[in-house]
């Protein structure tokens, strides 16, 4: 009777943990379906069955659902027997894609909480050790309640998640990561994190007499003087966030067009992250759409990550530029769209399915 009670115990814990991280799992994947998306690619390429990336974002957004019905049908305690076997195997599969992951490191980072949550790879395989333990647990002694209500309830909430993430996908995250944000003075935040890198870095300075090592501000104006200290090297502030500000970068070739850019009065961007992807109805669009801007003598710049050879040929006669791919994808967290700024300001964003 002791070891029963200990048993079921451990799978009520069992259910409540995993049911947890399957729901925010699927929550914070839901706020931005694309990184998602993006993630799924990277391991696509990996695996080298990058034919999987033609299915564009449903199998993310299938993923999604299915997450967020079996965390609920965990804490519900709803098709107890039915969710213990999928979670085990869903488990068990996260366990091996990310061991795989762990030692042959194919992606920087395993993507299972987004970009909300970062994990490394070694991390990721840790969590997943004890998750597919606990849903063990959760096998050997499934528990739940009657009622259809729970079902429905479950199936309600997997249904408005996959709706909640397809508006993700057309009308852009609702939820805002990175520092290009609607309402975000580009100018302003680009200036203040150089000025915060600027006096967070320190300098490394050695003492011609006494050979010690000192560190002082970047501004201090001691270690300026060479006949007393000898410049070793330039310390900076590990970084925390893998997109800046600073990121936002536009250039044609060598030439940076970041500052003419920001200081338009108001111009349009239309991003296209990859001009090889494009459809002929987004093309169609796009030149439209193009046309209607400078129609209204509006300043229009086209933004890819593409080579520009690509750009000169799909849209001729207009001004094109080159920004970073990472950058480019957190700034519209969609593969086509187009982001409007005024004076340096971003003062709307739009996607094109």
């Amino acid at each position: 009777m002791v070891l029963n009670s200990k048993l079921k115990y451990i799978a009520d814990v069992a259910r409540w943990v995993v049911g947890i991280v399957f729901v925010f799992s699927a929550a914070v994947k839901m706020i931005d379906p694309y990184g998602m998306v993006l993630k799924m690619d990277e391991y696509y390429a990996a695996m080298g069955i990058d034919w999987m990336a033609a299915l564009g974002s449903v199998p993310a957004v299938v993923l999604i659902g299915a997450e967020m019905f079996m965390g609920c049908a965990l804490l519900l305690g709803a098709l107890p027997r039915l969710t213990a076997v999928v979670v085990l195997l869903f488990n068990i599969f996260y366990l091996l894609l990310t061991l795989w992951s762990a030692i042959a490191n194919p992606v920087a980072e395993c993507g299972c909480f987004g970009d909300v949550l970062p994990m490394s790879n070694w991390a990721s395989f840790g969590k997943n050790v004890v998750l597919t333990l606990l849903s063990v647990a959760l096998y050997c002694s499934p528990k739940g309640r009657r009622g259809v209500w729970r079902e429905v309830v479950c199936a309600l909430v997997g249904v408005a998640a996959i709706g909640f993430t397809i508006y993700s996908l057309v009308a852009l995250p609702v939820v805002e990561k990175f520092p290009f944000g609607v309402g975000v003075n580009m100018v302003d935040a680009i200036e203040k994190e150089m000025l915060a890198a600027k006096e967070e870095s320190t300098v490394v300075c050695r003492n011609v007499a006494t050979g010690e090592e000192h560190r002082f501000g970047v501004e201090d104006p001691t270690w300026w003087d060479e006949s007393q200290w000898e410049f070793v090297k330039l310390e900076s502030p590990e970084e925390k966030v893998r997109v800046k500000a600073t990121d936002f970068a536009l250039y044609v070739g060598p030439h940076d067009l970041t500052l003419q850019v920001l200081s338009a009065p108001r111009c349009r961007l239309v991003c296209v992250e990859r001009l090889d992807r494009l459809s002929l109805r987004q093309l169609t669009r796009l030149r439209g759409l193009i046309q209607e801007f400078i129609d209204h003598e509006e300043r229009v710049w086209l933004v890819t990550s593409s080579p520009l050879r690509e750009a000169d040929k799909l849209f001729p006669a207009m001004e094109f530029c080159n920004m970073d791919a990472v950058a480019l994808r957190a700034l519209l967290r969609a593969p086509v769209g187009v982001v409007t700024l005024r004076g340096g300001v971003i003062v709307h964003k739009a996607t094109l399915p």
